[in-house]
């Protein structure tokens, strides 16, 4: 696994209106049934297959298109 960085394993999470990569510490909102499990290590990982996430400039403008 020569030449493998952080980058390989970075998880991104998009809004699922507009498509904005979100950025660490930024405000989001996501739609989501409660976890079935108390442990949860990789949180992105979690919300990314299980939530649609809006950034808060959608949710500011209350034009979703996932409602």
């Amino acid at each position: 696994m020569i030449g493998m960085g952080k980058e390989m394993f970075k998880r991104k999470l998009c809004c699922a209106n507009c498509n904005k990569e979100i950025v660490g510490g930024e405000p989001i909102f996501a739609e989501m049934l409660a976890p079935k499990s108390i442990v949860m290590v990789e949180i992105k990982a979690y919300l990314k297959k299980n939530s649609t996430i809006f950034c808060q400039a959608c949710l500011d403008s209350k034009k979703l298109k996932a409602d």
